[in-house]
């Protein structure tokens, strides 16, 4: 699968890092998570009491993010996942990633991050934007989505909180609306991206259909 580049995008909870690291394994390339990058800009908005309006100071923090194969990192130094996964970071992100001053930053970032995966053997790369904007020429482009209910139990199990279901659901409706409308890289699939609807769908069978959809797009032919 040498130089593959798959992207995946959707909206929370529609299976796109469960799908993403799944296809990597089965293909053997790296799992690049550029969402992680905003989640660090969060991160550290949230620890220096920034204010996320401010532009030119969200700006200033995420030249302090870094992006790899495995993870991000804030100043050089690499951020453990689970402090980017917590409720108040996600909600945040979803706020600092609305501004294009900051997603003017990340995208080098983001791009640099693919190209080393790329040289490395290739990579599933999952974002909200990575198909439209961020890696427009991938050889292959998917995007998942699934009904508001399945999408929000799923991450109440994910995240342990099935008692905050209706807290979960209304929370992704407010983000999903962000993240459609903002001005700066709208959530939407590309136009040659291959839409699939993973609601009542096993994970093994949305994996399976992404992995022969890329090993026909291998540039080894599979």
């Amino acid at each position: 699968m040498e130089g593959l580049l798959v992207t995946i995008d959707g909206p929370a909870g529609s299976g796109k890092s469960s799908v993403a690291r799944a296809v990597a394994e089965r293909l053997r390339v790296v799992n690049l998570n550029t969402g992680a990058a905003y989640r660090a800009v969060a991160l550290l908005a949230l620890r220096e009491d920034a204010d996320p309006a401010d532009v030119a100071v969200l700006a200033k923090l995420a030249c302090r993010v870094g992006l790899g194969a495995e993870e991000a990192r804030i100043d050089g130094e690499p951020v453990a996942d689970q402090d980017l996964r917590t409720p108040e970071v996600t909600a945040a992100a979803s706020k600092v990633s609305a501004h294009p001053g900051v997603r003017e930053v990340l995208l080098p970032v983001q791009r640099a991050a693919a190209a080393e995966a790329r040289e490395s053997g290739g990579a599933v790369v999952e974002g909200r934007d990575i198909g439209t904007v961020v890696l427009p020429d991938a050889e292959l482009k998917i995007f998942l989505f699934a009904a508001p209910e399945e999408r929000a139990l799923r991450r109440a199990r994910q995240s342990g909180r099935e008692g905050e279901l209706d807290r979960i659901r209304q929370a992704m409706q407010v983000r999903d609306k962000r993240d459609a409308e903002r001005e700066a890289s709208p959530l939407k699939p590309a136009t040659d991206a291959i839409v699939i609807d993973t609601t009542g769908l096993p994970l093994d069978e949305v994996v399976s259909r992404v992995v022969e959809l890329a090993q026909k797009r291998s540039p080894n032919g599979g």
